[in-house]
């Protein structure tokens, strides 16, 4: 009689049933074991199996198999042949994964195997040499699918390795994608690559795609390339497009379209005759190319208007932005934020001017005009850049204003929100019309990831939060390619990269705390320092976007200029 149980109680049982009945009734089948039992006792171990120490004459080692059984706890265990193994009931691996499956607990699985298993079940070695992991459920992959995502984790890691590195030494071939013989690139915006969206400086804009150097849409003169003196809205509306563009591009003004912005398939564009228009890339149609007179290879023209927003039409609209809600930011000239809904005009018919009834889902104003603008979809924050020289947060979820700050006597005319290494913290950049980079740490809540809108920047009036060196002429552009690293474009014709991090004079990289009076607890400084400058662009550079490997840019004349910091090898 065998007790197939586990645990103290099994024990009890057997020591109560000894007192009570011959020790002949529980000697064990003589067919289990080669030669004499001393203590008499058979413990059952599910799943295990067997190896023998040496093979018999015409035993094969595959004929071994999982098996159900009992196991004695002499030293005879030793001994054991193949040929001894009992012939008890084989069990196949099928009926193993559905026993196994019903425990969640992984370790609790493998500290009730034996310790003679083929494979212990950290050991990755062994187990891609079997078909599958030997003990299978719902939280086991197969060896082969282990391996190969494990494989694909450190490929993707080492291959990010390799583009921060590029991204700290400069390793970044430039190439040149030609649009037109005819126009200026001036402003340029990319979403996902390789399709960007560029507008030119006698008012076209223009999809291209990059890999294939292809223009895929084009719409002609769609927006003035310089501002009518003499406009049928009267002298007011003139005089307030004259205004913006001095304080938009001082005076290296270089024509055409103000702001551009691509999502998805729908593409806005706003021009100094104020107002923003709205395409749609229509890829039903014939995609075949064509080469023009120029030599630039244009396909058929693939831009279906979609009309555009009144509501912003008595107003130069300074920056576009889309988020992934299907939103559309507008910053305006006027002081003004607006956001409207474009997600049911994505599938929508090709009617021009469906979008002429379309109302704001919210509008905010600010203390003066608005010259650029960023979103953080991570805190669903936005911030702007304004002509008083102040950089203003608003929410995302409803546009409405909660924190402000005053930074210089001149224009702040670009902006973003810089997340820092840690993965944690946030810092607003600001570029002013001077050519200085102001950085103001953001006072996070840790523990639900927002802003303390009573207290939103961790500086006190004394902090310095200039960084060195400065551009020469207005900081155009800024935009991030990832944790830690910016980079800004000024009309000085250059793009600095610039590398943001913490030290502490105590050893330690903790960040500044910040009392309730919004004075710095201790000695810990952010530090940013600018890495290189990448030169040789126009003057009139006045836009770039990063998708993390590749820097796109205008300032290329009649070509969007590529930095590819996923090319080249870490120890080129």
């Amino acid at each position: 009689m065998i007790i197939q149980s586990h645990g103290i109680s099994a024990v009890v049982a057997l020591m109560l049933l000894l007192l009570l009945a011959p020790v002949d009734s529980f000697a064990p089948p003589a067919t289990r074991h080669r030669g004499t039992t001393t203590t008499g006792l058979s413990v059952p171990v599910p799943y295990a199996l067997h190896v023998p120490t040496s093979c018999s004459s015409g035993t094969s080692w595959s004929s071994l198999k999982y098996y159900h059984g009992s196991r004695s706890d002499s030293d005879d265990d030793n001994e054991l042949l193949p040929s001894a193994l009992p012939k008890a009931t084989t069990t196949d691996l099928n009926d193993e994964k559905r026993r196994s499956s019903s425990n969640n607990n992984i370790d609790s699985i493998y500290d009730d195997i034996d310790q003679d298993a083929l494979c212990d079940y950290e050991d990755v070695d062994c187990h891609s040499f079997l078909p599958q992991t030997q003990f299978y459920s719902s939280t086991l992959l197969p060896s082969d699918t282990y391996l190969a995502s494990q494989l694909k984790t450190r490929s993707d890691s080492i291959e990010q390795e390799r583009i921060d590195h590029n991204w700290k030494t400069a390793t970044c071939p430039t190439s040149f994608v030609s649009i037109s013989n005819s126009d200026y690139i001036r402003r340029v915006d990319m979403e996902t690559y390789p399709i960007v969206v560029c507008g030119g400086a006698r008012g076209g804009v223009y999809v291209v795609n990059l890999d294939t150097k292809n223009v895929i849409g084009m719409v002609e003169g769609m927006h003035l390339s310089q501002v009518v003196v003499e406009d049928e809205r009267g002298n007011n509306h003139a005089n307030m497009a004259k205004e913006a563009m001095e304080k938009l591009y001082g005076k290296l003004d270089g024509g055409g379209v103000v702001s551009v912005a691509i999502h998805g398939d729908i593409i806005a564009s706003s021009g100094r005759e104020g107002g923003v228009r709205l395409w749609k890339v229509n890829h039903n149609q014939n995609d075949s190319i064509s080469e023009s007179e120029e030599g630039i290879a244009i396909g058929n023209n693939n831009l279906v208007s979609l009309g555009t927003i009144p509501d912003v039409d008595h107003t130069i609209v300074t920056c576009l932005k889309f988020d992934y809600n299907d939103r559309l930011w507008t910053a305006c000239f006027d002081g003004t934020v607006r956001a409207y809904n474009v997600a049911e005009y994505s599938n929508d018919s090709n009617v021009d001017g469906v979008f002429s009834h379309r109302m704001p889902l919210f509008q905010t104003d600010f203390t003066d005009s608005v010259l650029d603008m960023h979103l953080c979809e991570e805190l669903q924050v936005g911030v702007c850049a304004t002509a008083d020289g102040g950089a203003a947060l608003f929410h995302m979820n409803d546009g409405q204003f909660f924190g402000g700050i005053i930074l210089s006597q001149v224009s702040a005319r670009s902006v973003l929100i810089l997340k820092h290494r840690n993965g944690m913290d946030y810092s607003v950049l600001c570029g002013t019309s001077d050519g200085i980079i102001h950085s103001l740490p953001l006072n996070i809540n840790a523990e639900i990831g927002s802003i303390y809108e009573e207290n939103p920047f961790r500086v006190s009036e004394t902090t310095d939060t200039a960084i060195k060196p400065r551009h020469v002429g207005p900081v155009m552009c800024m935009t991030s390619p990832g944790d830690g690293i910016f980079v800004s474009g000024g009309q000085d014709g250059a793009l600095r990269v610039w590398n943001c991090f913490e030290s502490s004079s105590s050893g330690t990289d903790d960040d500044a705390k910040l009392s309730k009076d919004g004075s710095i607890e201790n000695n810990n400084i952010r530090q940013t320092k600018c890495m290189y400058a990448l030169t040789g662009y126009k003057l009139w550079l006045g836009s770039a976007c990063t998708d993390g490997k590749r820097l796109v840019s205008d300032g290329g004349e009649n070509s969007i200029v590529i930095r590819d910091f996923s090319s080249g090898s870490k120890n080129q």
